[in-house]
């Protein structure tokens, strides 16, 4: 049961959850439903080769922009720093980055060191970096300036885009892995005009008041947080490399495709997780911040929980409807994969603290772990019982660091985790993941249609009165009372 604490910090949570979920919900879901479109229009090697292009921007973006954006939320939202300064030194930074890379991309491309992951795409890689830099930076910028729902818009903005540029490249070009690059470089750079405009971003860019110190504070934050974000990509797409380098790129797309499913859970997180850093932040000076992070971890574990006993329960159904025939095999891994996000949420909850009191050094030597468990298990394991190799090493990397986590961040701020919570969850979701495993093996289709029903029903019972407690401390009063009507009155109490 929640504990009492100022009812407004919880609000603000939830209104913020709700705003951010209206601009990211919409996008994220796309990109769900547009899985229906790469199927069809990509093959499972274009898919697998779609993926690489993907991961290598993805680990470039943090090294070009210095993870400047961290330092954006985090000193933007802190009333002792001029927002002018904070704004202009991360302009300075990703700009910078962007120089050195341009520099340096040609020199790569040319020499051929990357010639088998770059595919001909160094170009149109550059030019994605350069509009997906500038959109994390002015949009974590508008966050910091707590113009939610201006974010929302842009994020329902960004979704049309998107939406616009998959039909206009892929369906009606058919241009495949350069029109997917495409559509989302057309999205991030009408985001980022958008914002300047919208925001009057120009108003806190003056490179006259350009700040040694600030700047100095700001670099200090952030790069720590460089190694930081490549430790978490290893761990999310080594997988993806070492499965194209031992068993190809058509069995890298069964991969992709099987990370689909999964990825509902880490959709439905983001959503939370963005106001949650929010609130991390601003709740740091808090008397009662103890009593509050107690709070909001188990609404986020009680949610967590329920959501992947969900996934759990339609995997199957659900991937034979949403993906094509020719990536059915997916459903073998999808189980496995469903159970470690919620381990990758709890980290990036616990990931939030750290940054909240600056301890970003903290975050980058606990990220170490899941680097080099998931790399190691993946040589280890891939070659010998394939895709189920990265499949197993993501749920270890993501365990092993959590329990790191949640051990480390009570020295910092000591808070509940519900331990004995966390246990049972885990002991039916392991339950519902083997029973999926094991179904295409075994010939018992009660397996799926009255187990797994049993135990998320278990799960469900087991987090939905403390989750209830959470959201009415959160939700206006007028809509609890609404939502009560249609309740128990004995869940009301």
């Amino acid at each position: 049961m929640a504990e009492k604490v100022n009812k407004s910090s919880y609000k603000k949570l939830f209104s913020n959850t709700i705003i951010f979920a209206i601009g990211s919900f919409s996008s994220k879901i796309l990109v769900l439903l547009l899985v229906k479109v790469y199927t069809t229009y990509l093959t499972p090697a274009e898919m697998g080769v779609n993926d690489v292009i993907t991961q290598i921007a993805n680990w470039l973006l943090p090294v070009v922009t210095m993870t400047i954006s961290e330092s954006i939320i985090r000193f933007g939202l802190d009333k002792a720093y001029d927002k002018r300064k904070v704004f202009t030194v991360g302009n300075v930074v990703c700009i910078g980055g962007l120089a050195v890379l341009g520099i340096v991309l040609p020199i790569v491309t040319v020499s051929g060191i990357a010639d088998k992951y770059l595919s001909g795409y160094s170009l149109l890689i550059f030019v994605y970096l350069c509009t997906a830099s500038l959109k994390l930076v002015y949009s974590t910028f508008v966050r910091s300036l707590e113009k939610v729902r201006l974010f929302a818009i842009n994020g329902i903005l960004t979704t049309f885009l998107t939406l616009v540029g998959t039909v206009l490249f892929i369906m009606v070009f058919k241009m495949g892995n350069t029109g997917y690059l495409f559509s989302i470089i057309l999205s991030d750079l009408i985001s980022v005009i958008f914002l300047t405009f919208t925001a009057k971003l120009w108003r806190y860019l003056d490179f006259r008041c350009l700040d040694r110190e600030i700047f100095s504070s700001m670099l200090k934050y952030s790069l720590p947080l460089i190694p930081t974000q490549l430790l978490w990509l290893i761990t999310n797409s080594s997988d993806s490399f070492m499965t194209t380098h031992y068993l190809g790129s058509e069995h890298n797309g069964i991969l992709s495709a099987s990370y689909k499913i999964p990825n509902l859970v880490s959709t439905v997180y983001l959503m939370f997780g963005q106001a949650w850093n929010m609130s991390a932040i601003l709740e740091n000076d808090s008397k009662e911040r103890s009593r509050f992070y107690t709070n909001v971890f188990n609404l986020n574990q009680c949610l967590l929980y329920v959501l992947a006993a969900g996934c759990l329960l339609i995997v199957r159904p659900l991937t034979g409807i949403w993906l094509g025939d020719a990536f059915q095999d997916s459903v073998k891994y999808s189980p496995i994969l469903i159970y470690s996000s919620v381990f990758s949420c709890f980290t990036t909850f616990l990931g939030a603290i750290y940054h909240a009191t600056k301890q970003t050094k903290r975050s980058l030597t606990t990220s170490l772990f899941s680097g080099i468990i998931n790399v190691a298990l993946n040589i280890i394991l891939i070659p010998r019982i394939g895709l189920y190799g990265p499949a197993i090493s993501t749920v270890a990397s993501y365990t092993v660091v959590f329990i790191i986590r949640a051990y480390d961040s009570q020295k910092i701020l000591p808070f509940d985790l519900k331990i004995r919570k966390i246990v049972t969850n885990n002991i039916i979701l392991i339950a519902m993941v083997l029973i999926n495993v094991a179904q295409p093996y075994v010939d018992n289709m009660a397996l799926s249609f009255v187990s797994l029903p049993v135990l998320f029903i278990l799960v469900f019972l087991l987090n939905y009165k403390d989750l209830w407690v959470m959201v009415k401390n959160m939700m206006p009063a007028k809509v609890v009372n609404a939502i009560s009507r249609f309740l128990p009155k004995a869940k009301n109490k």
